[in-house]
């Protein structure tokens, strides 16, 4: 009998939007307040384990020097996106909002237009506000993406599915022929098929 109680309210959370949850419940801003992203660097980019003075390929090259060094600011972020997740509701949102600001400020303080990892950044941002629900200005920084680099597969894979959810199976067709023209990658042809199944 207690085991069907949990089960009911736990599905009775999950219908309600603004209800909030956390196995702890400590509140997510006091849960992230003291993450140290060094000791979290096993599970983030390559750009946020090696220090600057000691880039590799490509991190090095002319197009990402100089403008490498505000990075650390989404390291940060990046380290606490985990401890988001374990949130619900509400509180998953905001955390994961807080988060969003790595991506700002590195896209706002590198001096570079052409700083070799923006179509990096758009789509790690869109991806971020596409989970929280913000799908109009994830699919702007999905595009913003490509104008960067018209040929960056990872926003064109998160474009395409941000069409299919929102039902809009044109633009999702639309960017598939383009990707598929770049590279006929297994995960395109994925998207294909169930793109033709939504379609019949």
């Amino acid at each position: 009998m207690n085991k069907l109680v949990l089960v009911t309210s736990l599905y009775i959370c999950a219908l309600i939007p603004n209800f909030n949850l956390h196995a702890e419940t400590i509140h997510w801003r006091r849960a992230v307040s003291n993450v140290n992203w060094v000791e979290h660097r096993a599970t983030l980019p390559p750009f946020c384990v090696v220090p600057l003075n000691k880039q590799r390929a490509p991190f090095n090259g002319p197009s990402y020097r100089g403008d490498m060094i505000w990075g650390n600011h989404l390291c940060g972020q990046l380290a606490k996106t985990p401890i988001c997740r374990t949130y619900f509701g509400n509180d998953r949102r905001e955390c994961l909002s807080n988060t969003t600001e790595g991506y700002t400020y590195w896209l706002s303080h590198a001096k570079n237009p052409n700083f070799g990892l923006r179509p990096y950044l758009h789509t790690g941002l869109g991806n971020v506000y596409f989970e929280i629900g913000k799908k109009a200005e994830a699919i702007r920084e999905y595009q913003l993406a490509l104008k960067k680099n018209p040929k960056y597969l990872k926003a064109y894979k998160s474009l395409i599915d941000a069409f299919i959810d929102l039902k809009q199976y044109d633009n999702a067709q639309h960017y598939l022929d383009k990707a598929m023209a770049i590279k006929p990658h297994k995960a395109f042809k994925r998207r294909q098929e169930k793109l033709n199944k939504l379609v019949k």
